[in-house]
């Protein structure tokens, strides 16, 4: 039922309701997991949560891929991942032991709790992303929104232990408040969500042999504009 009805809402560009509709799945994959996989909740949660999403995306991307509106498609998929990293972050606030292994990564290898950060550091890590994405989409088709859901769950755990400690408005302008990531999370997930839309548009039209010049442009500067993303908030994280 959940991905019939985020299909009819991306139809419908309905950015509200998709946001509403990640945050559903992203709790419904929580709780299924919590259920029935305890002791493996922090690595099943996502996998649940992304199952609702890899159906809507793909058959959108693939209705939408001859002529596709990439500004719609990213927004799309910036609603869902906006809403299960919010459940993310609702889960963290309220049950705080859950997710021990994104705690551990952000510990060990989270650049925005790092003492020191370099540019090329934290951009090697971004592109890697970036290209395992691209990658994810190209092969398995939208699979790759796992990769999206798991980057949600990261960045809501990461938000809700940042809210943790803090009180009243300290949100508003404290250094360690969650707005002071925003921009340069917002240009990062861009990207990621670039990747995810490209790989899918670029194999449906491998596979229906669509090779016109001006449809393969299209597809190269999104990709372009993915890495710039992806530049630019590797560029605002450590300078």
């Amino acid at each position: 039922m959940l991905p019939e009805l985020i299909l009819y809402e991306e139809e419908q560009t309905n950015m509200l309701l998709l946001f509403v509709a990640g945050m559903v799945a992203g709790i419904a994959g929580f709780l299924f997991a919590n259920q029935f996989f305890p002791s493996q909740r922090a690595i099943l949660a996502p996998v649940f949560a992304s199952i609702p999403l890899i159906y809507p995306l793909m058959a959108y991307y693939l209705e939408n891929e001859e002529k596709p509106d990439f500004i719609d498609e990213t927004m799309v998929y910036g609603s869902m991942f906006a809403g299960q990293a919010s459940a993310f972050l609702l889960i963290a606030l309220v049950i705080p032991d859950t997710f021990s292994l994104q705690m551990e990564i952000i510990g060990l290898s989270g650049h925005a709790v790092a003492s020191e950060v370099t540019f090329m550091s934290v951009f090697m890590n971004n592109i890697m992303v970036f290209g395992a994405i691209l990658l994810a989409a190209f092969f398995l088709g939208s699979a790759g929104a796992f990769i999206l859901t798991w980057n949600a769950s990261v960045l809501g755990v990461f938000f809700a232990h940042l809210l943790r400690d803090l009180s009243g408005f300290e949100i508003l302008y404290s250094t360690g408040s969650p707005l002071a990531y925003v921009p340069h999370a917002s240009l990062e997930m861009t990207g990621f969500m670039i990747a995810g839309i490209l790989g899918t548009t670029a194999s449906a039209s491998i596979c229906r042999k669509h090779w016109e010049f001006e449809h393969w442009k299209q597809l190269i500067l999104l990709g372009i504009i993915g890495v710039i993303a992806i530049i630019l908030g590797a560029v605002i994280e450590t300078f």
